[in-house]
């Protein structure tokens, strides 16, 4: 048994844990970017830590299931809905063959985790689910999902309906977020009081952003040391 895709929302992918080790031939690791978010995620269905789940970006899927499950979304403040009814995030639910599980607007953050009794069960590429667009590699098909795609389930009995990250536990979006930042080879050509302006001032995350890097907006001009 499957879930149809009704809509595929942004940018929704399969991932597990991702494929470490590849490197030297070219092949990133992928995999969730907020892995405790999809394990948590896992571990309230009742789900080995590194069972592929669904990471949806901005813009939630619209998912037909086509058999019982026992279901939970965690990550990014992407209020889940089962037949348009609101459910909690970060606490598992059922949802029953025939319903259908949309979202709400985005709240906060930006990358939500769908984890589903069983797991989806893709095809493994070099021992991984995840999805790897740019090299076709892993998830469905080895792209993003689409309108119509069948998800295949594999075979878990699910937790109980209730089971919840405690609030003080859960990885919430933060605003402003702080991100650490490692001096380059090149930091000693900028004047120190461009190097303060950097730390001090605010950025913003570019609409350019991707899994594979982000650009950010903002701060002040630099300032270079005479050479």
């Amino acid at each position: 048994m499957a879930i149809k895709v009704l809509n595929p929302g942004l940018a929704t992918t399969v991932q597990d844990l991702g494929r470490p080790g590849y490197f030297h031939l070219g092949i990133p690791v992928s995999g969730a970017m907020d892995t405790l978010s999809l394990i948590a995620a896992n571990l309230l269905v009742g789900n080995p830590a590194n069972a592929a789940g669904l990471e949806a970006v901005f813009l939630g899927p619209q998912l037909e299931f086509q058999r019982d499950a026992t279901v939970a979304v965690t990550g990014a403040d992407l209020p889940p809905k089962l037949d348009g009814e609101p459910k909690p995030g970060w606490t598992a639910f059922k949802v029953k063959a025939g319903q259908v599980l949309s979202f709400d607007y985005l709240q906060a953050g930006a990358r939500a985790y769908v984890a589903v009794s069983g797991g989806i069960d893709v095809p493994e590429a070099l021992g991984s689910r995840s999805t790897y667009a740019l090299g076709a590699l892993g998830g469905f098909q080895g792209r993003a999902l689409a309108a119509g795609d069948l998800l295949p389930l594999g075979e878990g009995p699910g937790a109980d309906e209730g089971r919840s990250v405690a609030p003080s536990l859960r990885r919430l979006p933060r605003t402003p977020a702080e991100i650490r930042v490692l001096p380059g080879l090149y930091w000693r050509l900028i004047t120190e009081e461009a190097g303060r302006n950097f730390f001090e001032d605010d950025w913003k995350v570019a609409p350019e952003a991707d899994r594979i890097g982000y650009r950010f907006r903002g701060g002040r001009p630099f300032s270079f040391e005479p050479l």
